[in-house]
């Protein structure tokens, strides 16, 4: 019988037990003693399309994964954050040593920087997730693994981490990951001191140690073993990071020799993947380095001094004295083998050492036969070994690796597509119950031992949408399509939070939890016969999307709803210290009204629909404005952009919440998603409810005001300056270009703005920015407001600002949100008008205060407020500003771009006063 795995995830998994495949069985079966497979490892995403790396194809793939059955040798990497990895030494355990190798993030990298686009928080994390999943193919990952830790923002101490994260939780997450996966050897990226510096890192140093001895004690979170049907595991080794050339280690990892079958340096080829990891990178490639030392923290290292060194190969640093070949497992893991399966291992041993010193790349299947013979034998030694359950796991996975390693030696690959091409609106998706044909295609077409194959479909739930059948297979390997019905799968991911001052993730569902993301919606399955051994393989259903002019992507199918709505902007604000109406209230001046965009995307056509909003008590929609709106969908993908104005009773002040539903068939549609697209990267879409904050906050109004914004990164400042009543326009490169006198501060002139604002690290992605950086120094000075917020090292102030300033590397931020405030100016008219400014503006802000601070400057600046994390000296950096001819030029280092989103009151304050300023 073949062990059944998780579809969809580059596994395999048994047609006997397909109408048992549910997720509740994948955990039951970590305990199961028969020795069925493990549940999420060996689980990497599986890639489609392009995905594929050519070192991944063909002889060179085939070598790679006959590496991998020379030894057992595992670990498991432990970081903080997506880019924190060691990705020579990852590279160089999976690629080099063929140890199974896994990491293991604390977070997603939610707060990070974007250098590629405007995605902050929830959105970023799925971003840096798609990016790590992206670099770990190039490290030769076999599995990614999260905790439901949230990234809030840089932290300069652990005690503030923990502050933030519940220290238990993230560990009962690490000891589950390292119960499920269980690796030989856990290496910890970093100290667990403070020399670490960000206290996520001092954190995961710190966790990781105490995570490693709790997996190994049964009285600690016992319900992982009582209900998920988890075993206790002892690490055999633990290391940690961090340690300095100078200090004592006892594991010297040099990823820098040349790889003959990479073509590269282990650390060269992983630096160019770590480079794709391009919302931190921008693109980056990172050259140099390879030399990782660590430290053994189970008190048998042989560091003695400092420079001290081990005295094994590099290629066994971290396994040196462990038996990992396969005739040892069973001593290695203190079980005891069966002489039929002593002998059967020591055979395999011998086997795959003889397979790998026959390769050849010019004819890798002259490897298949004894291969398969490998596989039949690994299948028997487990047969042998009832009573030894933690060798059938690593067995397991064994066998796993021998199935890919047959398939890749035959050139034996399995796609499954949509026939027809893409689905709803020329994507790849399919609405519940719309019915569709995959086309199934085995290549190359001898490489099963019948003209046939048995073939199904199932969803990520389970459930068996095509039953194993036998399909006949033509000539060119394709067989006949298969007929589907789309499965009512949930789509949004299995992780999520309710708003961005939680700092953990709620989990929706747990079969999927500590993955990167959901297995596929629909995955394909095959069982060939290779060898005179049947292996199950099953792969994502994939369709052709075109992104003219530049070809088409392969994309995962996914399953949507029949409808999604979802709304705009993502907080209302409404000002309430304008000028006194026209009600007739002395005392209770009237509010403008708010737009409010509701769009509804139609998965399936044709339909009919309605959105309307559902109001707080009192609020309005503006008379001759419609209050639901109709629309007959006719075609897969139409979206419909619904506008509504509505206003707050007379006198409204606090807070409330808007609502959008959409009807169709009875059946009311309150969700939605915003779809977040990459070059390089799975399509991702960040799920939220059709709802939207709403508050008022006493500011006055912009109306009449015209803001040029030059985008950087991408952030939604624009479009709070837009909530105040001001006009924005987006400067691109031929604005820029064409930008002079005319763009003054004369308000009254058709084409002048009041103020041009530089958004976030513009300077960093535009080049056309740099080009004509003097266009906006000479509209400051012709009279005009110049904003600049916070830039990174590419902005040189003392060549673009127009004093002499210093904006190095390291320039100083403040990462705790609550960090005090004290006003330097008070009486400054960026201070007192409109608005005046106090320290209360300064309350319930998000992540931080700032970053990117200028630390010397030109006394021509003016510094208006001064801020400090705990421990750290004063700043006063973060907003400066200065006269420059008949205008003004203005720092801004504050995080707007991360308050405006989420209607921090004193951060529309603020920029209402720096964008009025006349």
């Amino acid at each position: 019988m073949i062990d059944r795995r998780q579809p969809g995830l580059g596994a395999v998994f048994s047609v006997a037990a397909l109408a048992t495949l549910a997720a509740a069985a994948a955990a039951a079966a970590q305990s199961d003693p028969a020795g069925r497979a493990p549940d999420r490892v060996l689980a990497f995403p599986a890639p489609v399309g392009e995905e594929r790396l050519d070192v991944d194809r063909g002889a060179m793939g085939a070598w790679h994964r006959i590496r991998k059955l020379a030894t057992t040798a595992s670990l498991l990497h432990v970081t903080a954050h997506p880019d924190d990895e060691h990705a020579g030494m990852l590279t160089l355990a999976s690629r080099g040593w063929g140890a199974r190798t896994a990491l293991l993030s604390l977070n997603r990298g939610e707060a990070g920087a974007n250098a590629i686009g405007p995605e902050l928080f929830d959105a970023l994390g799925l971003i840096r997730t798609r990016e790590l999943v992206l670099s770990g193919r190039y490290y030769g990952l076999d599995d990614l693994y999260f905790t439901t830790a949230v990234d809030y923002g840089y932290s300069k101490s652990v005690d503030e981490a923990f502050r933030s994260w519940d220290r238990e939780a993230v560990l009962e997450d690490m000891v589950r990951v390292i119960r499920l996966n269980r690796p030989l050897v856990v290496v910890s990226r970093f100290h667990g001191s403070a020399r670490d510096g960000h206290g996520h890192h001092h954190a995961a140093g710190l966790l990781t140690p105490e995570a490693v001895a709790a997996a190994a004690d049964p009285t600690r979170f016992p319900r992982q073993i009582s209900e998920e049907g988890l075993r206790p595991w002892r690490v055999l080794r633990t290391f940690r990071g961090g340690v300095r050339v100078d200090e004592p280690y006892d594991v010297e990892v040099t990823a820098a020799g040349m790889s003959p079958w990479l073509g590269d340096t282990y650390q060269d080829w992983a630096s160019r993947g770590l480079g794709l990891q391009r919302s931190q990178t921008a693109g980056r490639v990172r050259t140099g380095g390879g030399r990782y030392f660590y430290e053994r923290l189970d008190g048998t290292g042989g560091g003695t001094g400092a420079g001290a060194r081990a005295t094994t190969r590099v290629a066994d640093s971290f396994f040196a004295g462990l038996d990992t070949t396969l005739r040892g497992l069973p001593a290695l893991l203190d079980e005891a083998a069966s002489p039929e399966a002593d002998s059967l291992l020591a055979e395999l041993d011998r086997l795959v050492g003889a397979v790998a010193e026959a390769f050849d790349f010019r004819d890798p299947e002259r490897a298949v036969a004894d291969l398969a013979r490998g596989l039949g034998w690994v299948r028997a030694a487990m047969a042998a070994l009832p009573d030894a359950p933690e060798t059938r796991f690593h067995l397991s996975l064994k066998e796993q690796q021998f199935e890919e390693a047959v398939l890749a030696a035959s050139g034996t690959t399995v796609s499954a597509e949509l026939a027809g091409g893409p689905g709803i609106g020329g994507e790849a998706v399919l609405a519940p119950g719309q019915t569709a044909a995959v086309h199934l295609r085995v290549e190359p077409p001898e490489s099963a031992e019948s003209d046939g194959v048995t073939a199904w479909i199932a969803s990520r739930g389970g459930e068996i949408l095509a039953p194993p059948s036998r399909i006949a297979r033509r000539s060119d390997g394709s067989t006949e399509a298969i007929e589907v019905r789309g499965p009512a799968a949930p789509a949004a991911p299995y992780f999520g939070r309710g708003d961005v001052s939680e700092n953990h993730y709620q989990v929706s569902d747990s079969a999927d939890l500590h993955l990167p993301w959901r297995r596929p919606a629909l995955a394909a399955g095959v069982e060939l016969a290779i060898g005179g051994h049947a292996i199950a393989h099953s792969v994502p259903v994939t369709a052709p999307v075109a992104r003219l002019p530049y070809g088409s992507v392969t994309r995962r199918v996914e399953t949507l709803p029949v409808l999604a709505v979802s709304l705009a902007p993502s907080v209302g604000i409404v000002p309430v210290d304008g000028p006194g109406g026209d009600d007739g209230m002395p005392g209770e001046p009237a509010v403008a009204p708010i737009e409010v965009r509701a769009r509804v995307v139609a998965n399936a056509a044709p339909l009919s629909a309605t959105v309307r909003l559902e109001l707080p008590e009192g609020w309005t929609t503006i008379p001759g404005t419609p209050g639901m709106v109709e629309h007959d969908f006719s075609s897969p993908g139409e979206i419909v952009d619904a506008a509504f104005l509505i206003a707050p009773p007379t006198g409204w002040r606090g807070e409330a919440e808007v609502a959008a539903v959409a009807r169709a068939r009875g059946v009311d549609h309150r969700r939605g998603y915003r779809t977040i697209e990459h070059r390089d990267l799975p399509l991702a879409r960040l799920w939220r409810p059709a709802r939207m904050p709403v508050r008022s906050v006493p500011v006055a109004d912009l109306d009449g005001v015209r803001v040029g914004y030059v985008m950087g990164v991408g952030d939604e400042v624009p479009a709070g300056i837009e909530a105040l009543g001001a006009t924005v326009e987006l400067l691109d490169e031929a604005a820029l270009a064409e930008l002079d006198a005319a763009g003054g501060a004369d308000s009254g002139a058709e084409t002048g703005f009041h103020a041009i604002v530089v958004g976030t690290r513009a300077y960093a992605v535009r080049e056309d920015l740099v080009e004509h950086n003097r266009r906006l120094l000479e509209y400051a000075r012709r009279g005009g407001h110049l904003v600049v917020l916070y830039q990174t090292q590419e902005y040189v102030p003392s060549e673009m600002a127009p004093y002499p300033a210093s904006l190095p590397r390291g320039a100083e931020e403040v990462s705790e949100e609550d960090a005090p405030v004290r006003l330097l100016q008070p009486d400054h008219p960026f201070m007192t008008a409109p608005n005046r400014i106090a320290v209360a503006d300064f309350d319930g802000w998000i992540e931080q205060r700032g970053s990117k601070f200028f630390t010397e400057w030109d006394p021509a600046y003016t510094p208006l407020v001064e801020t400090h994390d705990t421990g750290q000296a004063p700043q006063e950096g973060v907003w400066l500003t200065a006269p420059v001819g008949e205008g003004r030029y203005t720092y801004l280092a504050l995080a707007l771009h991360r308050q405006l989103p989420y209607g921090v009151p004193g951060a529309y304050r603020i920029l209402s006063n720096v964008i009025s300023w006349r």
